[in-house]
């Protein structure tokens, strides 16, 4: 017996069958049809893909784009694309690289204020946000913080949310807005800055599972899943020359704020 998966709220059920797995997806308004694969992440994703397509917000990756191309008719190299989304998170990756760089970051002290520019570069935090980063930054933990993020960048993704917890607490802003804004800055090919509510509503309208494992407990299968998401925008995208995770972040915010 294989034990059901909670996606929402919709039920996943699979059985081993001869050929691998089959399984269907039900709430109690909707339910798929037996659906087939040879191992179990695959009809994992076939489930999940119906879950995402019966969901009310969902209007999938053409609609996206269209509503994109409605604020950016020309797209992601066009100017009033860079002037408004882009250039101002390139000067903010460019502060970063010059006055922290990440190969530099586990031999200095006092990097409180050189992140701080950084943070200071960007709206992409609330100013409550940006207030409490300073007083953060500012404080005892600024360097654990700033090395917990730099571990974060470098692939040690439990290592470094752990690390940036610890310091970011006190200061109640151990929140994914702030935990993922330097290591974004630093890879935006590998990384991804999480704005949790705007990223679920696009999530909702594209049909993929994000919003469903969503949560505010800061741990690698929320971030796992960003990542995804990512991923199949990139794939999704590809005819629209995206550069790196920079247009895929905006693609993002245009599609779940607007």
């Amino acid at each position: 017996m294989v034990p059901d998966e909670k996606m929402g709220e919709f039920t996943l059920r699979f059985r081993k069958s001869e050929s691998g797995f089959s399984g269907l997806a039900f709430s109690t308004d909707s339910r798929s049809e037996v659906m087939h694969a040879a191992t179990q992440p695959a009809l994992r994703a076939k489930l999940a893909n119906y879950v995402g397509k019966v969901h009310p917000n969902y209007f999938g990756w053409d609609e996206a784009m269209l509503r994109f191309n409605k604020l950016f008719p020309e797209g992601f190299k066009s100017a009033p694309y860079l002037d408004a989304e882009r250039n101002y998170k390139l000067a903010a990756k460019n502060v970063l690289a010059e006055r922290l760089p990440l190969d530099e970051v586990f031999d200095r002290t006092g990097m409180g204020e050189d992140a701080l520019a950084v943070f200071r570069k960007t709206n992409l935090l609330s100013p409550f946000e940006k207030t409490r980063v300073q007083e953060l930054l500012r404080g005892p933990a600024s360097d654990d913080f700033v090395r917990g993020a730099a571990m974060f960048a470098n692939g040690d993704v439990e290592g470094g949310i752990s690390k940036m917890h610890r310091s970011a607490e006190a200061y109640d802003v151990a929140k994914w807005t702030v935990l993922t804004y330097l290591p974004f800055f630093w890879k935006p090919d590998e990384h991804m800055f999480l704005k949790p509510e705007v990223t679920k509503d696009c999530s909702e309208r594209v049909g993929h599972v994000f919003h469903h494992v969503y949560e505010t407990s800061l741990n690698l299968r929320v971030y796992s899943a960003l990542l995804d998401l990512v991923k199949t925008a990139k794939a999704e995208l590809s005819a629209y020359e995206c550069e790196d995770n920079i247009d895929i972040q905006s693609f993002i915010w245009i599609v779940g704020k607007y």
